[in-house]
This record gives structure tokens, C-alpha cells and sequence, in this order.
């Protein structure tokens, strides 16, 4: 684990490059992905063509990099090369669910996850989902302009169907599933086959599914959310954890699924914003 963060110090450089270089990387790799895992299009066209629709942007959306604010570029920069880093890794090894985690609440990975996402869906036929994992905040359903159920929960108790919990947002390709209405502990919820199953549905409609979770400590719901999953992606904040908490942290992930860390709240020189930096 140490050298992920080892490797975090020298992400200033890399951040810089122009989103033109950015560009002509992204095309290469989406010609790999069609190599990849294919996603049926007929099949998530019919299922998804009658969601419900949201729009992205309350008081929690504030800071979503695709706002239109010059002052946000930096950052929309160095979510694009994440999100290239990431799919360097999907086009490698066929990967298409992606947990974003933190050790302790209030490092950033909820943010994380919605501007991943949201890069994601700029690019062509880049169908994306993310889902709100975390059911004790539901920070992410809080940035889109719609109820929280049905959602997640009620799609894993078997109350309804996953098309019918699905919302598509005002960002084309960007669909997101809500964390939805807890009636049981949130754990016994991702136990059994129900968790794993319906990933599996979603990725015959999606080319890739972003999951933010609750943070790995003390809580168990992590472990039994990343279990289904493909990768993991760490957010770390800087100045916020201590050393002690990211080894205990690292000694319980699995580390075979371990992308990379996602070094959080650098000074990048950019007033009022958070820098997002990214190690592997």
C-alpha cells in the first residue's frame, strides 16, 4: 500500500497535461473496450427507456465539475485523467464495477464519485451508473433533484424492480440509483445472492458501474459491498487521516481489486476547491 501513496507526491506533473492529450488517449482505449465485455444495447435500451427522469444540481451539486465554471477546469482535468487511468484498467482486464471508498467520512469520495461518473458519461456510448451505496448518509441521492426511494434498498429487499428504482439524470449516458429506504439493517442486505445478481444485470446495461460505499472503518457494509465488485478505488484526504488508521485500513482491503488512491484536497493553487490527485 505504501507505494500508492508514495506515488500520489508526484501527481502535480501528470495533472497538468491538456485535455487534448487526454482526448486522443480516451480513443484508443474506447477502441480496446469494444475488444472487451460487450454491453447489450437492445436489452438496456428497453429497460432504461422508461425511467424516471431527474435533473442533476441543488444545494448538494455545487461543486459538480461539469458546471460550466472556469474555475472548476483543473479539477475537470484531473477527473478526466482518472477516469482514463481507470479505464487503462477496464480495457486490461474487463472490469466494469468500481467501488469508491475512504478509510474515515469526510474525505471527498461521494464527490469523487459523481464527477467520475459524470466524465464518464461525456464520452460516446459510455452508458454509466452510480449507485448510492452508502444508505446511513445517502450523500450522493442528496445531489440529484429527486425523493431517495425507491432505490437501492428496496431493489435488494425485492420490493421492486432495478428499471424501476434506475433514474436517468439531465446528463446524457448518466444514470443513477438512489440508496433508496432502509427498513432493515443495511448489512443484511448485501448478503446472499441478491447484491451480486443484480450487478450482474446492470452490467449487461452499463460499460461501467461506480458505487459509493461507506467508509471501510469501523463499519462492516464495505466488505460485503466490495465482495461483488470488480475494483477499488481509494480516497484519501490529505491532512485529514492518520498513518495508524490507513495501514489498519490497507490490512483489510483486498488487494488483488486495489486501482489506485485518489489523494484528496491538495493545494493545487485553485481558490475554494478541492484537488484530486491519483496514484496506481
Amino acid at each position: 500500500m505504501s507505494k500508492f501513496f508514495n506515488e500520489t507526491q508526484n501527481a502535480h506533473q501528470w495533472a497538468q497535461q491538456k485535455l487534448v492529450n487526454q482526448d486522443l488517449d480516451v480513443r484508443q482505449i474506447l477502441e480496446s473496450l469494444k475488444r472487451g465485455p460487450a454491453v447489450n444495447a437492445p436489452l438496456a435500451e428497453a429497460r432504461l427507456a422508461h425511467c424516471r427522469q431527474v435533473a442533476l444540481g441543488n444545494g448538494n451539486a455545487a461543486r459538480l465539475v461539469l458546471r460550466h465554471d472556469d474555475s472548476l477546469n483543473p479539477a475537470l482535468e484531473t477527473y478526466c485523467g482518472l477516469r482514463t487511468k481507470l479505464m487503462r484498467a477496464q480495457a486490461k482486464s474487463g472490469l466494469r464495477s468500481i467501488v469508491i471508498t475512504s478509510s474515515l467520512p469526510g474525505e471527498g469520495k461521494t464527490l469523487t464519485t459523481m464527477n467520475l461518473g459524470l466524465c464518464y458519461a461525456q464520452l460516446p456510448q459510455q452508458r454509466v451508473l452510480v449507485i448510492d451505496g452508502d444508505m446511513r448518509t445517502r450523500g450522493l441521492t442528496s445531489m440529484i433533484d429527486h425523493p431517495s426511494s425507491p432505490g437501492l434498498a428496496e431493489v435488494l429487499s425485492g420490493d421492486v424492480a432495478p428499471d424501476e428504482a434506475i433514474v436517468a439524470t439531465s446528463q446524457k449516458n448518466l444514470f443513477i440509483l438512489p440508496a433508496g429506504t432502509v427498513s432493515s439493517p443495511s448489512p443484511e442486505l448485501f448478503t446472499g445472492t441478491r447484491w451480486q445478481e443484480f450487478l450482474g444485470q446492470c452490467g449487461e446495461m452499463f460499460k461501467v458501474i461506480l458505487i459509493d460505499t461507506l467508509p471501510i472503518l469501523p463499519l462492516a457494509d464495505f466488505e460485503l459491498i466490495s465482495a461483488a465488485c470488480d475494483g477499488i478505488v481509494m480516497v484519501v484526504r490529505a491532512r485529514h487521516g492518520q498513518r495508524k488508521t490507513l495501514r489498519k485500513m490497507a490490512s483489510s482491503l483486498d488487494t488483488k481489486k486495489l486501482l489506485g488512491v485518489v489523494f484528496n484536497a491538495t493545494d493545487v493553487g485553485v481558490k475554494d476547491y478541492d484537488g484530486y490527485e491519483y496514484g496506481s
